[in-house]
């Protein structure tokens, strides 16, 4: 436990309160799109790729949050020495989280774009198959990811114990920040590959609906025609997605880089930061989405008539 000169200040308080409201929000929008796409996925057993790529991201978005608050709040109040299992698993949500996001951007472009190349004819044709499998093999590099992380924090919290004040100590520190530097190397190549492939997904998409939209102006289509809408309506929405997985990506680099003490209210404010576009982007989806848009107006009108009824 913490002692009365380590308890957390007002200011580091008022921070961990925005930090858990903000977090709460972004479980209760990820719940709510695991419950309307996972019951009709558990009805039919089938789900339009799309929709399947986005429950899966809503559950790992869902775990990715709470385990924030469980690793954030364990490690700050628990006694030091003690192995975070929620930060391993942490690891493991956030990974799958990155490649789940990339394979909707990959999946949108494929399908929305208007390239002519052989090659994107070929993915749209087969793309929609495959989602499953790629789904399979998100999880499979998380789950890898998951173990190397498991392994750095053994090392860490392990070899304190196990050593002495000798060669042979110094000799063991060596080997563990050759461990450490090694894991945190890995971590950020894992979470810069999909990163990768997802700029350049939504650059090319973003890229085709622009093309698209000026061939439509060149024909002289009104601004009010529905397919010019649903472009502009489109172009909207993959510019926010790029905004806020960057606004999440480049702070959770930067945090991996330049570590920053949890006990410093500085890295509260960065936690606020890094998790505003988990906490937002969800409900840009689901206002996005006409499934997701009518079960929240049903569950509103629901919720208005039970309010309503006179007991």
């Amino acid at each position: 436990m913490l002692s009365r000169e380590e308890m957390p200040s007002l200011l580091i308080l008022f921070f961990m309160i925005f930090f858990l409201l903000e977090s709460l929000v972004a479980i209760i929008e990820n719940g709510f799109i695991i419950i309307v796409l996972g019951r009709e996925w558990v009805q039919s057993w089938t789900l339009p790729p799309g929709d399947m790529i986005l429950v899966s991201l809503g559950i790992s978005r869902f775990f990715l949050q709470l385990a924030a608050i469980l690793s954030n709040f364990f490690s700050y109040f628990s006694s030091t020495g003690r192995t975070n299992y929620a930060a391993v698993f942490w690891n493991f949500a956030n990974v799958a989280t990155f490649w789940f996001t990339t394979l909707l951007a990959i999946f949108y472009c494929v399908k929305i774009s208007s390239f002519t190349n052989s090659i994107f004819l070929w993915m749209k044709w087969r793309i929609s198959r495959y989602v499953p499998w790629l789904l399979l093999w998100s999880l499979l590099i998380s789950f890898l990811t998951m173990i190397s992380s498991s392994e750095k924090f053994y090392l860490v919290f392990q070899s304190p114990v196990n050593g002495n004040y000798s060669e042979k100590n110094t000799s063991e520190d060596k080997k563990l920040e050759y461990h450490v530097h090694f894991f945190q190397s890995l971590r950020l190549f894992v979470l810069i590959i999909p990163f990768f492939f997802f700029l350049i997904s939504i650059i090319l998409l973003i890229s085709s609906l622009c093309q698209h939209l000026g061939n439509m102006q060149h024909h002289n289509s009104s601004p009010q025609d529905p397919r010019m809408q649903v472009h502009i309506t489109s172009l909207k929405s993959f510019f926010f997605f790029l905004i806020f997985y960057i606004s999440y990506f480049l702070p959770l680099i930067i945090s991996i880089l330049v570590p920053i003490s949890i006990f410093s209210s500085l890295f509260w404010v960065w936690e606020i930061v890094t998790y505003a576009g988990i906490s937002i982007y969800p409900l840009f989806q689901i206002l996005n989405s006409s499934k997701l848009r009518r079960a929240l107006n049903k569950m509103t009108q629901d919720l208005h008539k039970r309010n309503s009824t006179p007991k």
